[in-house]
């Protein structure tokens, strides 16, 4: 036997037979037949009449049904690919089918139907059962195009042509898809409507939807119930699988199942809502199987990820299918928005304890607050302090602006909560300001604190009452009640993704059965300058892909091994606990497999340093440490301080060093004290939570702080954060919202400003002293008398005020908005103007300014122009941090100077 035969045989005995026995086949089953004898079909005089295929896999029948071609593992696999199509070809001759190829060399597989596709790369062999499943869709699947679309599941035109983008991309041998469809356009119908025409044609057999929550799981379920009555529908849970031909799961729980199914188990994956999140957690899910893969998001394209588009093979970020919202508005299949921002006087102002009215500090002194305890800002509501004044606010506000029906009751409406307390405190607040309502259960916390939580959810859908859902996090995403026209955004939001997703709930369709009354748009008040904050970042806050724990942690300690060298210390420790992450790594993970070669070479050998060295093994081996079941999260961190600690450390960064060891202490001092583990090390947990420990820091002592305190970590206990409560009367002073009636008449802005302008084009056809101003003349004040007298009468009560709030203009005379809109070429006093001028102002008045204080400047500027309000804190936030920290640009002097500049700007046009 030569060295390359010899090579062959040991990775075939050493790997292949290991992971062939794990989908089922081996000689004792009699599956599997080692080097069988083939016959050529024609004479080669290379070759000879005579060969052996390494494996051939036999079916139920006796005979071949796919053929193993192995190459030692130093060897690509597909070298193999003309001599695995010789013999398949032998074998179709004698045996009349062609059988499936598998071409490895023990650490990668690829999967060759030649009928259908290329070779791709798979996870593992496929068992009897999959082949044989695979062989039945082969000889009998229709052509897709010559298949019908079910009208009565999914009829609409724009739903035809999604379906119709994946069953051509399938009949072209693709098999990954990726729709975007805004929320409300049948994402779920569309689905079960591909699926039936995929089910019908023979080209898959049995389907998994995937999605993140149990609800979004119940909810798909009951709709494909509804449109295929006849097919049999199972829920994967609690670790538990069905043979059903549609199975569902969320997310965590095929998490926990999926190695146990082997990688040709489904012919079709559906995953919902696929973003980032999908990527960075579940990815391995969709590594493992072979199917026909299908995205669905309603993420508008431009937010979508761009790892997303990758992972369903959209390399040109091009989805297979974008149907957007506003295209889904024009074509009356969606309802648009309004939004009214409505802030509180204490969101806006902050509380501080000095500046209160004196009434409201004999208040907070009755409530037993000291008033030097109070001193927060309006971005601390809810987190640092909690006033039920300001809940009782945000509820009467909704009561007075909510669309309602013609009862006077709220139409159906959800409040985004900040969590459950304070959804219990909102709860609380429409209990005490509306008890007659509540009687009749007006008002109902929705979230997973809520024992039946399903329960009452179905009671929103699909009842009378509740018409308002207090949730967290459970309603922002899925969940389709079409009744909804109204959310409030009672809490800040920083995804982008998620933030259109809230807005999702309210766009659908609706016409009420027993009024007759169709929904035309729906409103959103936003308490906490949402859609300013996404002018003003219009990514919103970055989402820093959230770096799996153990990743982090490696990389930590590639860093920590590269200083200590530098610094001429002993390395063997953290190259010995690199290759102990290494050692925990699955070896039999599709994507850990490719790296065996190089895993071996570090266990054996440690490269010498260099900075190309840690590029390649941060790069290239810590990805893969999210794979390796390393610790529990508590531990996990714990470590992690303590590697930041370290390389603080040996960086001589005193201001990293102190903020990692204040989490540090604070994870020691949390350790339960009646654990007998805990108790054993009380001596050492006195000694690091004295000053001297950290003193006088060194290896021995980093190092023995992460051996024998982060095993303990799953012992902490939670220590509540201080928290003001307090009741305090708030209420709403700034929104956009126009009051022009004497009776308290009101309109958005954006209404009003539209129904003032042809108001006022009608009139000057008949009021000579509009037509006067159009043409261009100067008005004397009888005229201008004549026309605010005129103007000031029902319906729209037009005056100088409201022209101003409704033009943001407050500078503006009544003639310069009159001819503003009679005139195109006229121009109001234009707000960025008054901006800009007032910015230059200040830099005049300021002209030590160095380079780097007038580039902050210029951002803060651009927040105030896009109508995101500054506060102190957003100065130190991003995206102002990017550009510099604002306590080191400017004396705290300047600092409120510009605070009050800016402000008082935005006041001026609100």
């Amino acid at each position: 036997m030569t060295l390359s035969e010899r090579n062959e045989a040991s990775t075939r005995t050493g790997l292949i037979d290991m992971q062939l026995a794990r989908a089922g086949w081996s000689r004792n089953r009699r599956t599997l037949i080692e080097e069988f004898l083939l016959k050529a079909t024609e004479p080669d005089s290379a070759y000879g009449n005579e060969q052996f295929a390494d494996y051939v896999l036999l079916g139920s029948d006796g005979k071949p049904i796919a053929v193993v071609e192995a190459k030692r593992s130093a060897r690509d696999e597909i070298a193999g690919k003309r001599q695995a199509a010789d013999y398949a070809d032998a074998i179709k001759a004698k045996f009349g089918d062609d059988p499936f190829i598998f071409l490895t060399n023990g650490k990668e597989i690829q999967f060759w139907d030649r009928d259908r596709y290329a070779p791709r790369k798979i996870a593992g062999f496929y068992t009897r059962d999959d082949l044989e499943r695979l062989r039945h869709q082969r000889q009998y699947a229709q052509p897709l195009h010559e298949v019908t679309i079910n009208a009565d599941i999914a009829g609409r035109d724009y739903q035809n042509e999604a379906i119709r983008r994946v069953t051509e991309g399938i009949d072209a041998a693709k098999r990954k898809f990726l729709l975007v469809m805004a929320t409300g356009t049948g994402k779920t119908r569309t689905t079960i409507a591909l699926v039936d025409t995929l089910l019908r044609s023979k080209r898959v057999q049995r389907v998994l939807f995937l999605a993140d929550r149990r609800e979004l799981v119940r909810q798909a379920m009951s709709e494909f119930k509804s449109h295929l009555p006849n097919e049999s529908l199972a829920r994967i849970e609690a670790g538990e699988t069905s043979g059903a031909r549609i199975q569902f799961s969320t997310y965590p729980s095929m998490m926990q199942v999926y190695e146990r199914l082997s990688v040709g188990y489904y012919d079709l994956i559906v995953a919902d809502e696929s973003h980032r999140s999908i990527y960075q957690r579940y990815k391995a899910v969709f590594d493992h199987f072979d199917a026909i893969q299908l995205g669905l998001t309603a993420t508008p394209t431009d937010y979508i990820d761009h790892n997303t588009f990758d992972l369903f093979d959209c390399g040109d970020g091009a989805p297979s299918y974008y149907y957007s919202y506003e295209q889904a508005i024009a074509d009356k299949n969606l309802v648009n928005y309004r939004v009214l921002d409505a802030q509180t006087n204490f969101q806006l102002q902050g509380i501080q304890g000095d500046t209160l009215p004196e009434p409201l500090k004999q208040m907070a002194r009755d409530q037993g607050v000291e008033l030097d305890e109070l001193n927060f800002d309006g971005s601390d509501i809810e987190k640092g302090i909690i006033n039920q004044g300001t809940n009782d606010a945000m509820a009467r506000e909704f009561m007075d602006k909510c669309r309602k029906d013609v009862r006077g009751l709220p139409h159906k409406s959800i409040v985004f909560a900040v969590s459950h307390a304070h959804a219990k405190r909102l709860y609380e607040s429409f209990n005490r300001l509306y008890p007659e309502l509540q009687r009749q259960g007006m008002a109902e916390i929705i979230d997973s604190h809520m024992e039946r939580a399903d329960a009452t959810l179905d009671d929103f859908k699909y009842k009378t009452m509740p018409r308002v859902a207090i949730s967290v996090d459970m309603l922002d995403t899925g969940v389709d009640v079409p009744a909804i026209q109204n959310l409030v955004f009672a809490k800040p939001v920083f995804s982008r993704v998620k933030f259109w997703q809230m807005i999702g709930r309210g766009t659908r369709l609706h016409t009420d059965k027993t009024t007759g009354e169709i929904k035309k748009d729906f409103l959103i008040i936003d308490h906490w300058k949402n859609f300013a904050y996404f002018k003003l970042k219009p990514d919103g806050e970055v989402d820093h892909p959230t770096e799996p724990l153990p990743v982090r942690l490696f990389r930590l300690r590639l860093e920590k091994w590269l200083l200590l060298h530098a610094q001429q210390q002993d390395v063997q420790l953290a190259i010995e606990e690199l290759r102990a992450m290494i050692a925990a790594l699955p070896r039999l993970s599709i994507n850990v497999r490719p790296h065996w070669d190089e895993l071996d070479a570090l266990m054996q050998h440690w490269p010498a340093p260099s900075q190309g060295t840690q590029e390649h093994l941060s790069q290239t081996i810590a990805p893969l440490m999210r794979l390796a079941p390393l610790a529990g999260l508590d531990e996990l961190q714990f470590r992690i301080w303590c590697e930041r600690l370290t390389v603080a450390w040996l960086k001589a960064d005193a201001g990293e060093q102190a903020k990692v060891s204040e989490h540090i202490r604070e994870a020691v001092t949390s350790l339960a004290d009646n654990i007998p583990d805990v108790q054993r090390v009380a001596e050492q947990r006195a000694w690091v939570l004295s000053a001297g420990f950290w003193q006088h820091l060194d290896m021995p002592r980093l190092a023995t702080l992460q051996t024998l305190f982060a095993p303990l970590m799953r012992y902490r206990t939670s220590t509540p954060s201080h928290t003001v409560e307090i009741n305090l009367p708030d209420s709403i002073t700034q929104r956009s919202w126009i009051i022009y009636g004497p009776t308290g008449e009101g309109a958005f802005a954006e209404s009003y400003r539209e129904q003032v302008e042809a108001l006022v084009r009608r009139m000057a056809e008949q009021l000579p002293e509009l037509a006067k101003l159009k043409q261009g003349g100067t008005l004397n004040d009888e005229e201008i008398d004549h026309i605010s007298v005129t103007l000031n009468q029902a319906d729209l009560f037009v005056t100088e005020d409201t022209l101003r709030k409704a033009f943001e203009a407050p500078a503006a005379s009544l003639a310069d908005c009159l001819r503003h809109i009679l005139c195109e070429d006229a121009q109001l006093p234009n707000r960025e103007e008054r901006i800009n001028t007032a910015f230059d102002a200040f830099i005049a008045a300021h002209g030590y300014l160095r380079a780097n204080q007038l580039n902050f400047l210029r951002a803060v500027k651009a927040a105030v122009l896009r109508h995101g309000r500054i506060t102190r804190a957003a100065l130190s936030e991003p995206p102002l941090l990017r550009i510099g920290r604002v306590e080191t640009l400017f004396p705290s002097q300047d600092i409120e100077e510009l605070i009050h500049l800016a402000n008082q700007l935005l006041d001026e046009a609100a």
